[in-house]
């Protein structure tokens, strides 16, 4: 794991824990916190070679189709490297998950 998507999910995992959910590791750039209400949250951390990815986009709409025990959609939290976040902000567009209110993008500043 690259150390720029390590410290992602660092960043990620310290956020939802500092909320007092519980976090767990799924794939190797995401995180699933149990927030209130029963809501799972779906946090992830996206670098440059994900882009390049043959199958970056289909783990993103997989990611954003996920659904809690009620039939919800989870929420989908990303977290880009400053240097990927406009071309990921063009592949949401162009997937049409820009559009869909559980789908975030979020940067290191904020």
């Amino acid at each position: 794991m690259s150390g720029k998507r390590q410290e992602l999910l660092t960043r990620l995992e310290r956020y939802y824990r500092e909320l007092g959910w519980p976090v767990e590791r799924g794939h190797e750039s995401v995180v699933h916190a149990s927030g209130p209400g029963g809501v799972t949250w779906i946090g992830m951390a996206v670098v440059p070679e994900d882009l390049g990815s043959e199958d970056f986009e289909s783990r993103l709409v997989e990611a954003s189709e996920q659904r809690m025990p009620r039939g919800e959609l989870c929420p989908l939290e990303l977290l880009p490297s400053e240097e990927c976040a406009i071309e990921l902000r063009g592949v949401l567009d162009r997937l049409g998950l820009s559009e869909r209110g559980h789908v975030e993008v979020y940067s290191i500043a904020a």
